[in-house]
């Protein structure tokens, strides 16, 4: 499933691959600040992805809440960064610029039961300062996820316990002709929402750009 994003500066919309082209010539015009550096970043879990701008100063703390807050927050669980899946561990209390340099990539975990990963890519580093910590650049429309069952309405309830099976995605009329017939669904049913943690442990949204997280405020 492909999908595209919105510059934050111009409004317009982007493939994936397309949108850090793009992103770069805004980013070479954002105000330069002496001794100051912020970093490019994109967290993939395709076919999601965020566009993150990060001051140079910022902790890798301050990722960790930000990810967790926009797409994977649910149970509190652990995480971490590591150079790779298997590699070495990145304190929280690590700056933004002693993690990342242009080209970079590292992982990410939520959760180390049911576990979401991620993979963080710098993408290059710019001489301004991000006075916020981290500011979101783009992010994944939401997806165009069709309910299995009618195959004409926008899906917005999933069943987990169907998982792997012909029908999981539903619109709200079949949803609730489902609950009618599936046993499990009053503990199973879960909202349709734009992350990689959708449909897993109790993970029901983020708190951050909710327009396109598909919750109403």
């Amino acid at each position: 499933m492909q999908s595209k994003g919105k510059c934050i500066y111009c409004g317009k919309l982007f493939s994936g691959s397309g949108l850090s082209r793009h992103l770069a010539t805004h980013l070479k015009e954002e105000p330069v600040a002496d001794r100051k550096r912020s970093y490019h970043l994109v967290v993939d879990a395709k076919p999601y992805f965020l566009h993150l701008l990060m001051d140079g100063d910022a902790e890798m703390e301050e990722l960790d809440s930000f990810l967790r807050a926009i797409w994977l927050e649910c149970c509190g669980h652990l995480s971490k960064f590591s150079t790779a899946r298997w590699g070495q561990e990145i304190k929280m209390a690590t700056k933004c610029r002693r993690a990342f340099d242009k080209g970079t990539e590292l992982w990410y975990a939520y959760d180390f039961g049911s576990t979401t990963e991620l993979t963080i890519r710098c993408v290059d580093a710019y001489p301004t300062a991000t006075k916020e910590g981290i500011r979101l650049l783009s992010r994944n429309e939401p997806l165009d996820i069709k309910c299995d069952h009618c195959k004409e309405k926008p899906a917005e309830e999933l069943c987990t316990v169907h998982y792997g099976e012909d029908e999981v995605f539903f619109c709200e009329a079949c949803a609730e002709q489902h609950m009618e017939e599936c046993e499990d669904a009053e503990y199973a049913m879960m909202p349709v929402v734009n992350s990689p943690r959708m449909g897993v442990c109790g993970y029901t949204g983020g708190q951050i750009d909710l327009e396109r997280d598909q919750i109403e405020a």
